[in-house]
């Protein structure tokens, strides 16, 4: 079974890239920086090694639909995909395949209706894909018809495009995070290079610009072997990130996206990472370290969660008695 994720990278994210290709090619010191930005978007070999451990659902979302387009896993909250199109195609992404085609108004009434009836979800995450590659006013259809049915929901916004398209976020786009408070917008970021002043000064432009309007702005990190797995990377990343304003929140474990094992760090391997992290970082400064388990397990923080050795598996038993399994 081949890997099918096609090859699309933003022409922003192409810059700088070639920005850093250049400066390496004279000055190898520079090369693991763009090794592991090149790692993130560029299609390798390795995506057709495809694992027994691997699913098409890692997250186990079918079982959580409860429309074609939202998902209520957790009890308070609840991910509305508005499309599924992005801005580029990380080689990680646990969407093995990239249907772009965004939320129709049957759906996003579907999914209100939904909303109207459960009044213990408090908050509504935007994905997709990437909800900014909507334009302004479909994003802002989604928010006012959300809103609609449920007054003051806090929006979490998620999206790549700080990095990948800094300049879709534009004067009118920060109104519009503004005019639907309460609202955050949550950016994953995974490696210094995405944001610094000199290889991406727009990216870093475009998150002081969000900061500075009032809109908060908390991180996602994956941990990623090749890009970012050691503490010297993830220490300059996070320091940089308050230092902007923005709270790392969660370091991901990866994913169990079919034909991604080349990102895979272990658990292990995570876990030692982490514990340095947490000798050099403030508490401001220091996300949670966490793994969805695979098949509909649910967020957990890894440091604070039991694990057992069950072969070729760490095995969780969640409060119900139910085991999860995650790999070696």
């Amino acid at each position: 079974m081949e890997f099918s994720l096609s090859a699309k990278n933003s022409p922003y994210s192409a810059s700088v890239l070639g920005r850093l290709g250049a400066a390496a090619s004279e000055d190898a010191s520079i090369s693991d920086l763009f090794a592991a930005l090149n790692k993130e978007t560029t299609p390798s070999a390795a995506e057709q090694n495809i694992l027994s451990c691997e699913l098409d659902d890692p997250l186990g979302e079918a079982g959580f639909a409860v429309t074609g387009r939202l998902i209520h896993q957790y009890r308070n909250r609840a991910l509305l995909k508005v499309t599924g199109e992005c801005f580029s195609h990380c080689r990680y992404c646990i969407y093995r395949t990239h249907e772009e085609t965004a939320i129709t108004e049957e759906e996003l009434q579907e999914a209100c209706a939904f909303l109207a009836e459960h009044g213990e979800i408090i908050e509504i995450i935007i994905s997709g894909g990437d909800p900014l590659t909507l334009g302004d006013a479909a994003l802002a259809h989604v928010f006012e018809e959300v809103r609609k049915v449920r007054p003051g929901m806090l929006i979490r916004l998620c999206t790549r495009s700080p990095v990948h398209s800094p300049e879709r976020i534009t004067r009118e786009t920060l109104a519009l995070f503004r005019r639907f408070r309460p609202l955050w917008l949550v950016p994953q970021i995974n490696h210094t290079a995405e944001i610094s002043a000199r290889w991406a000064p727009e990216a870093q432009r475009c998150l002081l610009s969000v900061v500075d309007a009032g809109i908060p702005v908390q991180s996602d990190t994956l941990l990623l072997k090749g890009v970012n797995d050691n503490a010297a990377s993830l220490i300059e990343l996070f320091t940089l990130l308050v230092h902007l304003g923005i709270k790392p929140g969660y370091l991901y474990q990866p994913w169990l996206a079919k034909g991604t094992g080349h990102f895979r760090v272990t658990l292990s391997e995570g876990l030692k990472l982490y514990n340095q992290l947490k000798k050099e970082l403030s508490d401001l400064a220091l996300p949670e370290y966490v793994v969805e388990l695979p098949g509909g397990g649910g967020l957990v923080n890894v440091p604070a969660t039991r694990f057992a050795r069950e072969g070729d598996f760490w095995k969780v038993t969640d409060a119900s008695g139910k085991c999860w399994f995650y790999p070696v």
